[in-house]
């Protein structure tokens, strides 16, 4: 190596230790500093066709990251959060139904109304007793309007989150926009961009809480962002923008608005449904699923509370024609809603069940089998808007046309339906569960709660304007007439002559319908599937609901600890593979004093040889 060369090398070495330390001491100064990268220089040496060394480079500064345990990290973030939003939502939302040991919670609630209608039974005509029972109701009511409300509450504020976070990440992209751009320019001028590329870094963990994005890097150092589903958030320095329109009144049983994102270019896709997860995916699951589940529950409990004491069962009267044998049946009672069922035997011999479904509105049929929670059953709809019989039992027959039994008008406008003996076919039997609509004189059955929304007016289950069933929960109440007068608990009859004060026979029936009737509750309540449907009363009904929103939240805390660890080991994992190691750095600097130093002296004594040169000539 000649002078020259060794002399270049030494100078060389001397700018590279200088960029370096330079370099180290900001590592140093900001070992401490949230998200600081260490840093260190990338140095290229360019030799001549000699072999010697003709020019070092040490411009280039690049952070030190593993961009592999980065990018797990970040998509844990979108876990956790996503975690953490339905955890403490489930937690609230299980705080609202209350325990089974919590006094005014509906479990208990329930529990004491079944028990007052216990001891009515043994003192039907103790005035005391009566007011507890409508006491209860009363209670009962108003924990369910109170419960529906608060969820309700939940779901806006769900709706008002996803509004905020809508414009949080419209302002992160945007961020991320200004950024890029500047770290694509000074790649561009060959300027180190690692300390934006920090700040760069630090938006993008942001915005990893509230969607799970897929992150790359493109050309001149900018950043591509898509969903989860690979929809385009972010490219060629252009963020897309999202739009929300809040809702601000939610409707029993309808979905919030969703956001919507438009890109650069136009297109425009829904963005919760290209998401899995981060908290704007768990805030609309929340307020389009979890707490809808949670007011169909308890829209269901109060409708199949109603039904269980206002619901009266009319089974029909055996009829034989020739060797036809079947049954007669009244239908001149059917309000909308209400259920014929009929068992029979098809010509094949298998056993089949037909629910019959009256409905106000013709354009409501056909129904489908999903209007009963039965799994087993067949299900036609009838329409009763004429108020008569006549033409009632000239919709089911036409309804029941392909059963091969024979149906038809008995003479008296009763429905009557019989096996046919040639087919074979053969019918089990056939009833009603028809709604009393009077406090007396039509059987023990009582309308203890009515709907209180437009009214107050009865509660039949009707399917017109989207279901009487959807959102009943926030209307529910107790019977005006059994409030103004609960000796109506006891008092079913006027004519021919009034039962007596003591007669137990309604506070019997109205006490077994609750503890004791048994049925199928709907399976989009949460509770039981569609194939196997939960069957119970009504109390075990509630107690089951409170236990399944117990056990959600939970299974929602246990899964948001369980995230928030993997998300804190990630963490560290991270931080370690960028994070300034003080004793490492002061050692390294150590190292380039040393080989300054070293460059230093090669250099002076190049110098004195060239003295020494030029002495001698």
């Amino acid at each position: 190596m000649g002078l020259t060369s060794a002399l270049n090398t030494a100078v060389f070495g001397i700018k590279y230790n200088q960029r370096q330390l330079d370099v180290t001491a900001a590592n140093i100064a900001n070992a401490d500093t949230a998200g600081y990268s260490k840093k260190t220089v990338s140095a290229n040496v360019y030799f001549d066709t000699l072999g010697n060394v003709s020019g070092v480079t040490a411009t280039e500064v690049r952070r030190i990251v593993d961009e592999q345990i980065q990018a797990d990290y970040f998509n844990s973030i979108a876990d956790t959060s996503y975690a953490r939003q339905i955890s403490d939502f489930t937690d609230r939302l299980d705080d609202i139904f209350g325990t089974r040991d919590d006094s005014s919670g509906l479990s208990v609630l329930a529990g004491e109304l079944s028990s007052s209608l216990s001891l009515l039974v043994n003192d039907p005509g103790n005035f005391a007793a009566q007011s507890d029972v409508v006491a209860l109701a009363d209670a009962f009511a108003r924990e369910l309007n109170s419960s529906y409300s608060q969820i309700t509450d939940l779901r806006q504020e769900a709706d008002d989150s996803l509004a905020r976070q809508t414009e949080t990440v419209n302002s992160l992209l945007a961020s991320i926009a200004d950024i890029d751009v500047a770290i694509r320019d000074a790649t561009q001028a060959e300027i180190s961009s690692a300390e934006m590329e920090d700040e760069r870094d630090r938006l993008v963990e942001q915005l990893s809480g509230y969607l799970d994005v897929n992150v790359t890097k493109e050309e001149n150092n900018t950043l591509f962002i898509q969903t989860a589903e690979g929809q385009q958030l972010y490219a060629d320095t252009r963020a897309s923008t999202l739009t929300y329109d809040s809702s601000h009144y939610l409707q029993p049983g309808q979905p919030g608005n969703s956001v919507l994102v438009t890109t650069a270019g136009g297109t425009t896709y829904d963005l919760i449904s290209g998401s899995r997860s981060g908290s704007m995916l768990a805030t609309a699951e929340l307020r389009d699923d979890i707490l809808l589940e949670a007011q169909k529950q308890l829209d269901t409990i109060a409708a199949e509370i109603s039904l269980a004491f206002s619901n009266v069962t009319e089974s029909g009267t055996a009829a034989t024609v020739g060797l036809d044998e079947g049954f007669d049946l009244d239908v001149s009672g059917m309000q909308p809603g209400n259920t014929i069922t009929l068992e029979y035997t098809d010509a094949a011999g298998d056993a089949q069940t037909v629910t019959l479904v009256a409905v106000d509105d013709p354009t409501l049929l056909p129904l489908d089998n999903s209007a009963t929670a039965d799994p087993s059953d067949t299900v036609y709809g009838f329409d009763i808007s004429s108020g008569l019989p006549a033409t009632y039992i000239t919709n089911i027959t036409a309804a029941l046309g392909g059963t091969g039994l024979l149906v038809s008008n008995d003479g008296s406008d009763n429905l009557r339906v019989l096996g046919d003996n040639t087919a074979p076919t053969s019918v089990q039997s056939l009833s009603s569960e028809v709604t009393a609509t009077a406090d007396s004189d039509q059987g023990l059955a009582l309308a203890i709660f009515v709907d209180k929304r437009d009214g107050p007016e009865l509660f039949t289950d009707a399917l017109e304007g989207g279901g009487q069933r959807v959102g009943y929960a926030s209307g529910i109440g107790v019977n005006p007439d059994l409030l103004a007068d609960s000796a109506l608990l006891v008092n079913y009859q006027t004519t021919p002559e009034p039962n007596t004060t003591n007669d137990p026979a309604r506070a019997q029936y109205l006490s077994e319908a609750l503890r004791s009737g048994t049925t199928y509750f709907d399976p989009a309540a949460g509770i039981g599937s569609t194939s196997t449907p939960f069957q119970g009363t009504v109390l075990d009904f509630v107690n089951h609901t409170v236990a399944f929103q117990g056990n959600q939240a939970e299974d929602a805390a246990t899964f948001a600890n369980s995230k928030e660890t993997l998300t804190v080991n990630l963490a560290v994992r991270y931080e370690e593979s960028y994070a300034v190691d003080l004793d490492a750095e002061l050692a390294f600097m150590v190292q380039l004093e040393n080989a300054y130093a070293a460059n230093a002296r090669v250099m002076q004594t190049i110098k004195d040889l060239f003295d020494e040169l030029l002495t001698i000539v």
